[in-house]
């Protein structure tokens, strides 16, 4: 009897657990078809804005009707940005303004980074009362790389400009319309097509014409001498200029008029893009088997903007190429924090993981045996996924 009564209440016991259990699967949702939320697609512009010696400056970045005034390192950000092409014009008390255009594409979160060096505003030249001037301007560096200094005198003889004004001169280390120009003019013997430096030369009168031709001397390692062109701009284009080249390496322009002189060299500069992983803190969240759902706001994330140049002038020539790649790419390097947006709202049984890449392109300037090299760090693009416990469903 005990043996049947011990029976009964173990098999009371099971069909007690199976009603329990059937109950429980007939209330718990089916959380492998949980539908993962979609994250938007966002887009931000960021830069830096320098010296030529590559340190951050103060100054305001303008996009359409916004601007944005960099903080102490010189970085700005333009958040929430619509997909589109934009113009940004970078201003700073006692610099060349500078602009660029640039454009985001739709669909994919690319978020452009632009680095931007300004250089200061012109050299005011007295000119005497006969007419006659005479002045010194030296070209901005990279910080700790003073031997690619080019030292430029002018002068000018008596009768050559109007007494009482002023020629101002203005150095010229990298510009679309000077580089274009220089490999796109067909009237040129230079060997290479490589802004080493250029010169705007004007008058405080914006009338006034040279009466006399000037001097430029430009005073230049005697090697790299050898390999120089000079030009100039006239209507639109740019033409060979008259020069001589001694033997000490000076470069001798002749200014008969006031516009911009350039002088070219055969360096080459090659280039090559890769990519490099952009850290996220947080990178995930898990909600596969919560008790609730888990909002998520925003994540961190960590990236570069600038050039790094990792070799040193230890002569003339190698110190010429560092500014060449400085100038093509941007001066200095520091590491910025940006926020990406999330705004989503994980359910129970779904998870999601963010990650991103940053361009990464490699340029090296080469000439006479010599080569110098920098990593240019460009776009940042941002990837979402989420996914539900059957990793089904997933959205990128």
């Amino acid at each position: 009897m005990y043996n049947f009564m011990k029976k009964g209440a173990f098999m009371l016991l099971v069909a007690c657990l199976a009603m329990g259990m059937a109950s429980c699967s007939d209330d718990d949702p089916d959380y492998s078809n949980v539908t993962p939320p979609t994250v938007a697609v966002t887009h931000s512009i960021s830069g830096r804005v320098t010296g030529v010696d590559g340190e951050g400056i103060s100054a305001t970045v303008s996009m359409g009707g916004t601007s944005a005034t960099t903080k102490a390192d010189g970085t700005f950000v333009f958040e929430n940005v619509a997909a589109g092409t934009y113009t940004l014009k970078a201003e700073a008390d006692g610099k060349e303004s500078k602009e660029t255009s640039v454009t985001v594409s739709d669909g994919d979160s690319n978020n452009p980074v632009w680095n931007v060096a300004l250089s200061n505003k012109g050299t005011a030249i007295n000119v005497e009362p006969d007419g006659s001037a005479s002045g010194v301007v030296t070209s901005e560096t990279l910080k700790g790389n003073e031997d690619g200094e080019i030292e430029m005198t002018l002068t000018a003889p008596a009768g050559a400009v109007e007494a009482g004004t002023q020629i101002i001169v203005t150095p010229i280390y990298s510009t679309d319309e000077v580089e274009q120009a220089a490999v796109r003019s067909a009237v040129t013997k230079a060997v290479g097509s490589t802004l080493l430096i250029g010169t705007r030369v004007s008058s405080s009168n914006a009338s006034a014409e040279l009466q006399e031709s000037v001097t430029l001397e430009y005073d230049v390692d005697p090697e790299i001498a050898e390999t120089i062109t000079a030009q100039k701009y006239v209507n639109g284009q740019w033409v060979d200029a008259e020069y001589t080249v001694g033997t000490d390496g000076k470069v001798t322009v002749t200014v008969d008029q006031f516009t911009s002189y350039s002088l070219l060299c055969n360096a080459t500069i090659s280039s090559s893009k890769t990519s490099e992983a952009v850290s996220f803190s947080p990178d995930s969240w898990d909600n596969l088997y919560g008790s609730g759902d888990m909002a998520v706001s925003s994540a961190s994330y960590s990236y570069k903007i600038g050039t790094d140049i990792s070799s040193s002038g230890t002569n003339k020539i190698t110190a010429y190429l560092i500014e060449i790649v400085a100038r093509a790419a941007g001066a200095g390097v520091t590491e910025a924090t940006g926020t990406y947006p999330i705004n989503v709202t994980l359910p129970v049984g779904t998870a999601m993981s963010i990650s991103g890449q940053q361009e990464v392109t490699t340029l090296t300037a080469s000439a006479l045996g010599r080569s110098v090299s920098g990593r240019q760090y460009g776009t940042v693009s941002v990837i979402t996924r989420s996914w539900n416990r059957q990793h089904t469903g997933g959205t990128d």
